[in-house]
C-alpha cells in the first residue's frame, strides 16, 4: 500500500526524520502551502497522515472542524508555543495528537509514527478499503470516512461507519447480530448491535422509524437495500 503523508509549515529537522522513519515503505510527502491549500488537497485525495503547524489556536480550531468532515486521517498539530488550553481546543476540535514545535526532533517524530501505526493496524485490521463506492443512495469513500445520502453529507462516529461499510459490503444480504458484530467491529456479538442499528438510522434514514435503508427482518437479523425507493418498514 501506499502511504500519503501531508504537511503545512513543518520545520526542515522534523521533515526529514519523518521521511527517515517511513524508509522501507511507500510513502509519498506532499507540502501544501497554505491552510487553504491543505484543505483543496484533502478534498481532493485521501491521506493517511496530516502534520500542521499552527501559529495561532483560533485558526487551528477553525480548520480542524472544516477538515474533520471531509477526512478522519490522524492530524497532528505542531505550536509554536505549547499551551495546554490551546492543546485542549484543538483535541476538542478533531486533533489526534497536539505536541510543541519545540521539544525534540526525534521525540516529535516518534510520536507521530506511534499515532500513524495504530491508524494503519486498525484499517488493515477492519479491512478498510481503499477505493470508494456507492450502493443506491448512499455513497461511501471509506479511506477519509466520508458518507453521502443523496448528495447530503452524513457525519458517522467511528463505530457507526464501521457498521455502514459493513452493510455496504454486503447489500441485500440478511445479516444475524453475530454477523454484524464479527465482520464490522471485529468482536463477538454483543447486546449493542440494535442501539447501533438505532443511531446510524438517525443519521442515514428519512424518517428513522419507518426505515428504507436498514431492514429489520423479524427474528433473523437486518438487511441493507440502499434505496429509498422500497416499501418501508412499519
Amino acid at each position: 500500500m501506499r502511504y500519503q503523508v501531508l504537511t503545512l509549515d513543518i520545520h526542515y529537522e522534523l521533515h526529514n526524520a519523518l521521511k527517515f522513519r517511513f524508509q522501507g515503505m511507500d510513502a509519498d510527502f506532499i507540502m501544501a502551502l497554505t491552510y487553504q491549500d491543505a484543505m483543496r488537497l484533502c478534498a481532493g485525495q485521501s491521506f493517511h497522515l496530516i502534520v500542521l503547524c499552527f501559529p495561532e489556536a483560533i485558526s487551528c480550531a477553525e480548520f480542524l472542524i472544516a477538515l474533520r468532515r471531509i477526512s478522519y486521517a490522524p492530524a497532528i498539530v505542531l505550536f509554536n508555543q505549547y499551551d495546554t488550553k490551546n492543546a485542549c481546543s484543538a483535541l476538542q476540535s478533531g486533533a489526534d495528537l497536539c505536541i510543541g514545535s519545540e521539544w525534540p526532533v526525534d521525540l516529535v517524530a516518534d510520536h507521530i509514527m506511534a499515532q500513524f501505526r495504530r491508524y494503519s493496524a486498525y484499517t488493515h485490521d477492519k479491512g478498510i478499503q481503499v477505493r470508494d463506492f456507492q450502493v443506491g443512495d448512499i455513497y461511501i469513500d471509506p479511506s477519509r470516512c466520508v458518507v453521502r445520502v443523496k448528495e447530503r453529507s452524513v457525519r458517522l462516529r467511528p463505530r457507526e461507519f464501521s457498521l455502514l461499510l459493513y452493510f455496504m459490503e454486503h447489500p441485500d444480504r440478511v445479516l444475524t447480530s453475530e454477523q454484524i458484530c464479527r465482520g464490522a467491529w471485529g468482536m463477538d456479538y454483543v447486546q449493542s448491535v440494535g442501539r447501533s442499528i438505532h443511531e446510524l438510522r438517525k443519521q442515514i434514514e428519512a424518517n428513522p422509524a419507518q426505515p428504507c435503508y436498514i431492514k429489520t427482518v423479524y427474528r433473523m437479523g437486518y438487511r441493507f437495500t440502499g434505496y429509498s425507493n422500497e416499501t418501508c418498514d412499519n
